[in-house]
């Protein structure tokens, strides 16, 4: 059966947290005048050693009270007080159960009992003294609190119900009350009960946040969509709910506000709503980022998540998700800025290195990218996957310093990590064919990578120009023309590799037709002006 969330019921006690302190004078006199006078002045210290928290030694005069008059129950009620407290399980249950035993009906050793009973795990004793406790006075709130709460955890929640309703009847009616008793009614299956429950709540508070999302839970769940909506408006204006539950109410708006113009709309004025009610929670914010993220409004995204850098504790989530945008949008600059702001506060975290260097690398600062690599590289430990990423981008970056020996060494050692990486391939191989250098090593590489991603635009124009290097421009021409149909007529690169092809084939039109086209979609080479002025290729 499915479990509620714990019973909200104000007091739950700790172990060791018996009810308010009472004073149990001891029964009339049992033994000698004497002796009882000697009782009585032992019984007051350990009282007056109790009260000022001297645990020991009241233990240890209650225990010569004990020995005195072994039938005085208040003696043993004390005893299992300061036994609880100080954590012995055993001798706490051991002295409660004599306390009850010498008066069966004292509700003050009753309720000891069950609270002992019910902290060490006897759950189905303590339901069956708590309720006999509630006979014998039917008003006891701390009983009725922790026998609610002792039928949930075993599972009874109509029984838990019923005796949160015995609660209402004393207390007055508590929305945090009702709504747990909807939710126990729900899960013992009476369901027309449960949603009275909450109409009766709405009668009395239209705006109660907990019983409008029960509404909107209840509308959901039928089908009757038009109608939450306006119920979760007042769910989002209610501070006293969780900032986490309306984060779990966005996230089903996750999916739909790409395809929903309306979810859109309501998703975000929700979003406004949970800023307005808790502005001063770093979660807000970054639910605000994540829904505009979704939305591909990256900047507007990392405006929410920069508001929520002030509100957090634990910024590097946030960090994280700046980081991914301003790359996503190509905002270099802002890459590099949030990396270095974020570590000032984690500077082992190997991930803020890569991203500063890749960063750097897109704005041509090549050597600060070197550093940043290497700075993330040699705090790794034990992460292969960071160690490949650092090694390939290395590779990448020497060779844009024309570093060619320190970028074939850095690209070696990420291929030892992973080999099979595709994109890795496809790079190594293209850098191998601009330099035309290890042409067989670099074919080998690029035919790997297709063969993973047969239909990579990028990857088959890497091949096809790798064989153009090694003048086998039939093949060539297949492979660039395949590059072409999988989407490589948008890119100016693959166009003027084509129009090359062509060249080296004697199509001299086709080639300056494909030239032409190359430059009007741009990304070419600083050699494509003079080919298309002056009609030829130079390989």
């Amino acid at each position: 059966m499915k479990k509620t969330s714990a019973i909200v019921l104000g007091l739950i006690f700790g172990f060791a947290c018996a009810p308010k302190k009472q004073v149990v004078a001891p029964s009339a006199p049992t033994a000698s005048e004497t002796q009882q006078r000697k009782f009585m002045s032992l019984y007051i210290k350990a009282t007056n050693e109790a009260q000022i928290e001297n645990d020991d030694k009241a233990i240890e005069m209650y225990e010569q009270c004990k020995a005195l008059n072994p039938e005085e129950a208040s003696i043993y009620y004390e005893l299992s007080r300061l036994y609880a407290k100080k954590r012995n399980a055993q001798l706490a249950f051991e002295n409660a159960s004599k306390a009850n035993e010498l008066e069966p009906t004292n509700k003050w050793y009753l309720l000891q009992k069950a609270q002992v009973l019910n902290r060490t795990g006897q759950q189905e004793k303590a339901i069956e003294a708590f309720e006999e406790l509630v006979t014998i006075e039917s008003n006891n709130l701390d009983a009725l609190y922790e026998l609610a709460e002792l039928y949930q955890r075993t599972d009874k929640p109509l029984d838990a119900a019923r005796t949160i309703g015995k609660v209402e009847t004393i207390t007055g009616r508590n929305p945090q009350m009702s709504y747990q008793k909807y939710l126990l009614l729900m899960d013992g299956g009476k369901e027309e009960e449960a949603l009275q429950e909450i109409s009766e709540l709405l009668k009395l508070q239209p705006e109660n946040g907990m019983g409008n999302l029960a509404m909107a839970q209840h509308f959901s769940k039928i089908g009757e969509k038009e109608k939450v909506y306006p119920r979760l408006i007042w769910v989002f204006e209610d501070p006293q709910i969780r900032t986490d539950t309306k984060l779990s109410i966005l996230q089903d708006y996750s999916t739909r506000v790409r395809e929903e113009e309306s979810a859109k709309v309501e998703a975000k004025n929700l979003v406004n709503l949970l800023l307005k009610t808790h502005p001063l929670d770093v979660k807000s914010y970054a639910a605000a980022g994540d829904l505009y993220t979704n939305l591909g409004e990256l900047k507007k995204a990392n405006s929410y998540y920069e508001k929520g850098l002030t509100y957090a504790t634990q910024s590097y989530p946030l960090f994280m998700q700046l980081l991914t945008n301003s790359f996503n949008n190509k905002d270099f600059e802002a890459v590099t800025t949030y990396a270095s702001q974020a570590l000032e506060s984690y500077p082992t975290q190997p991930v803020l290195y890569l991203y500063q260097g890749m960063g750097y690398k897109e704005l041509k600062q090549y050597e600060k990218a070197v550093s940043a690599f290497k700075s993330g590289q040699s705090i790794v430990v034990d992460d292969e996957k960071i160690e490949f990423e650092f090694w390939s981008k290395l590779g990448e970056t020497y060779n844009e310093l024309k570093l060619f020996s320190l970028s074939d060494e850095a690209f070696d050692n990420a291929m030892n990590i992973n080999g099979l990486d595709a994109y890795l391939l496809n790079n190594y191989s293209y850098y191998l064919s601009l330099r035309k250098q290890h042409l067989e090593k670099a074919a080998s590489m690029a035919k790997t990578a297709n063969d993973l991603f047969p239909t990579n635009a990028s990857f088959n124009d890497t091949y096809g120009w790798i064989l153009y290097q090694q003048g086998n421009y039939k093949e060539a021409e297949q492979w660039i023309k395949k590059a072409l149909s999988n989407g490589g007529d948008s890119s100016g690169t693959v166009l003027e590799h084509y129009g090359d092809v062509q060249f080296r084939l004697n199509n001299r039109e086709v080639a300056l037709e494909y030239w032409k086209k190359a430059k009007d979609i741009g990304e070419y080479s600083d050699k494509l002006e003079e080919k298309i002025n002056e009609g030829k290729n130079e390989k």
